[in-house]
């Protein structure tokens, strides 16, 4: 039987209210600059939201030390975060240089430019590594 952790609970919380934000974010695609982008912004959203409140039902199941679990459950949502962010920022103001095939056509200043191509590749890399140590230590309950 899987038992709801305190982190698990905060991260169904998370990710109900993330998949929430892009659920009404999918309602104002054609009120932004570049709708494609708003579109990929939406999707991440919804799709970041239920891995996070799927990941926080089996939150029990992660076998990690307590200090580098709230890195990987909060280092995870963070990360997710600003990739939504970023996206949704580039959606807006137009920036594609970090997601040239959502922003082809569109361009922004070099300063939001900058800005969203830090965010998302922090949010990739930050997701990344804390889904790697989930994946790792789910590897007991394969025996």
């Amino acid at each position: 039987m899987i038992e709801l952790t305190q982190i698990g609970r905060q991260l169904i919380f998370i990710g109900i209210v993330f998949f929430l934000v892009g659920l009404i974010q999918g309602a104002l695609i054609p009120a932004v600059k570049n709708s494609r982008m708003a579109l990929s912004g939406h999707l991440t959203a919804v799709q970041c939201g239920m891995a996070l409140a799927i990941f926080g039902v089996i939150w029990s199941l992660v076998a990690l030390p307590l200090s580098l679990e709230i890195f990987v459950a909060y280092g995870c949502a963070l990360g997710f975060i600003l990739i939504w962010l970023g996206i949704t920022i580039a959606s807006v103001t137009g920036a594609s240089q970090a997601l040239p095939i959502a922003g082809d056509g569109f361009s922004a200043t070099v300063t939001t430019e900058s800005m969203v191509k830090v965010m998302v590749r922090i949010g990739s890399l930050l997701s990344l590594i804390a889904c790697i140590l989930i994946a790792f230590s789910l590897l007991p309950i394969l025996r």
